[in-house]
């Protein structure tokens, strides 16, 4: 009976710490960000360093970001090819409807690199 318990104590406990995982923010920033305002996304992020459209929807980028590695992928051998990247953000009819990330030249970033950028400036904890 004591070594059931101790087993369900520990399965209980690591449901806990599973729980506690934070999600990074790229996951924060494509779920939470959605639906935010124009207005909302000048105030949290500035004035974008390129503004582009097309028809009613407009793509922002902000030179804001770093890239780190998630784990050891066969592209990047661990090793990041970019430093910087650039968080770009699709407004359809003034709202948010997509977060991408790009390399500083405009390309993709490599499989396994994650751009980090303060996304808690835009949404609340």
């Amino acid at each position: 009976m004591k070594r059931a318990f101790t087993i369900a104590a520990v399965l209980a406990l690591s449901a806990v710490a599973a729980c506690a995982w934070k999600p990074d923010a790229d996951q924060i920033a494509q779920s939470k960000m959605i639906g935010l305002s124009k207005k909302a996304i000048l105030e949290c992020m500035g004035e974008p360093v390129r503004r582009r459209s097309i028809g009613a929807t407009d793509i922002w980028s902000f030179a804001s970001g770093t890239v780190r590695i998630e784990g050891e992928s066969i592209a990047t051998f661990g090793y990041k090819r970019h430093a910087l990247c650039n968080v770009e953000i699709v407004l359809t009819k003034g709202m948010v409807s997509q977060v991408t990330y790009t390399g500083p030249d405009g390309d993709p970033l490599d499989l396994g690199e994650r751009c980090s950028f303060d996304v808690e400036r835009c949404v609340p904890p």
